[in-house]
């Protein structure tokens, strides 16, 4: 196996520190999550809320009984070694402040105490040095004058994420008797769900997906639970405008599938819709997410700080595909899995990831003829295809580590030399 983006391989796990430009270093149940929620600052605040955008109402809480009835336990994921967690011990033990930063952002371990237990069994001087280095310039703390227990807290809150602030439901339906329209309450619930979505980071699907307890995430299917309470209490108040909701309950069907199995359930339990289809779970509704996770972790057990570094751009892709824009194709499942990142990471040097781009060249070409390019047919398409994906994931790769813009750039110059230049441009 190789390093990037330098040479000298190594075995195993422990060539894979270099992959940070670090090195080893030696010293001496289904219910209401409240209490987690507590912990970890997901308490809701006093409710002021919207019909819709500036249209600022008091609502009470919801008294009926959810209909949509949540699974808050994490989905299962049976693996025969969760060799992650084994890996992340050792990483806490032994590697540099890099690598053990993005092990405490991702937590791919299930004893949140578990970096805090470690790093104060470090030495002293070791802790000093890490939390010197991520100090931003600005921060005013000394750090000489922190007890050494205070310097581990001190570096575990540089290396978390910041918690994002609780966003309690916000949309409730109209006390207006005019006409609704069906087609916009439906897109302004479907708003709120996308919000709701993306108040929980990618880490936190991460973290969810192996089996961990997530905080967020259950906050996110509360407030989806909660919309169905709403719901009955309004068809209880205006039972005769609870059909209504059916037309907006299709309308639901292409978008958020949280919001649309809360508005279904509840006209279920009013008995205004007649099925007998059971309710899809939770755990179902978020299979586009965790098992594309899942599956890397299954499939790619080639080192934790591997992992790590790809679990870095798989964020930026994230973020692009679902946390950006006013809405999302909520069928369209993560791509979590890329050979070509495989093979930007394997690469262990420019030259070295040049030749491994021709030979992709090769075999794209292969089969193509003068005619594929003027039907366009589905050789041709592959090749862009192909090219697009290259063009997505050194952009990717660029913003996770810009660092890497000089090591792609002399790729580049190695391929132009190679005489092949059908990826150079994409790169």
């Amino acid at each position: 196996m190789s390093q990037f983006p330098n040479g000298n391989g190594m075995p195993f796990l422990w060539q894979t520190p270099q992959l940070f430009h670090a090195t080893v270093e030696d010293d001496p149940v289904q219910l209401y999550p409240a209490h987690a929620m507590e912990a970890v600052g997901y308490m809701e605040t006093p409710l002021t809320t919207h019909e819709r955008p500036g249209s600022i109402i008091s609502r009470p809480l919801p008294i009926s009984q959810p209909s949509f009835n949540v699974d808050l336990k994490p989905p299962r994921f049976d693996v025969q070694w969760r060799w992650w967690e084994d890996e992340a011990s050792f990483i806490l033990r032994a590697f540099t402040v890099e690598a053990i930063k993005r092990l405490v952002q991702f937590r791919l371990y299930h004893d949140d105490n578990l970096p805090r237990s470690i790093l104060r069994s470090r030495d002293s001087n070791t802790v000093t040095k890490f939390l010197s280095s991520l100090l931003p310039p600005d921060d005013g703390t000394i750090v000489t004058e922190l007890t050494h227990y205070d310097r581990v807290e001190k570096l575990l809150s540089l290396c978390r994420s910041k918690d994002n602030e609780a966003r309690p439901w916000t949309w409730f339906p109209t006390r207006h008797p005019n006409d609704l329209d069906y087609e916009a309450v439906a897109r302004d619930v479907n708003e709120e769900s996308y919000l709701q979505f993306k108040a929980v980071r990618f880490e936190d699907w991460v973290h969810y997906s192996l089996g961990y307890p997530t905080p967020s995430v259950e906050w996110f299917l509360v407030q989806h639970s909660k919309l169905s309470s709403y719901l009955v209490d309004h068809f209880n108040e205006f039972p005769d405008r609870s059909h209504k909701y059916v037309e907006v309950e299709k309308h639901l069907r292409s978008r958020s599938p949280f919001a649309h199995q809360a508005v279904l359930c509840s006209l279920k339990v009013k008995g205004i819709v007649d099925s007998d289809d059971t309710p899809l779970s939770t755990h179902r509704l978020m299979r586009f997410l965790t098992i594309p996770i899942q599956n890397l972790f299954t499939t790619q057990q080639n080192g934790l700080i591997r992992m790590l570094k790809k679990l870095v751009v798989l964020e930026i892709r994230f973020n692009h595909m679902y946390h950006q824009g006013s809405d999302l194709n909520w069928d369209s499942n993560f791509e979590a899995e890329s050979p070509l990142l495989d093979e930007f990471f394997e690469a262990s040097s420019p030259r070295a990831l040049a030749r491994c781009l021709t030979h992709s060249d090769d075999r794209e070409f292969t089969g193509l003829s003068l005619q594929s390019f003027v039907t366009e047919d589905s050789k041709f398409r592959q090749l862009i295809a192909g090219w697009d994906n290259l063009c997505t994931v050194t952009e990717e790769c660029c913003l996770a580590y810009p660092n890497l813009v000089d090591f792609l750039r002399n790729c580049v110059q190695y391929k132009a030399g190679l005489g092949y230049h059908f990826s150079a441009p994409m790169l």
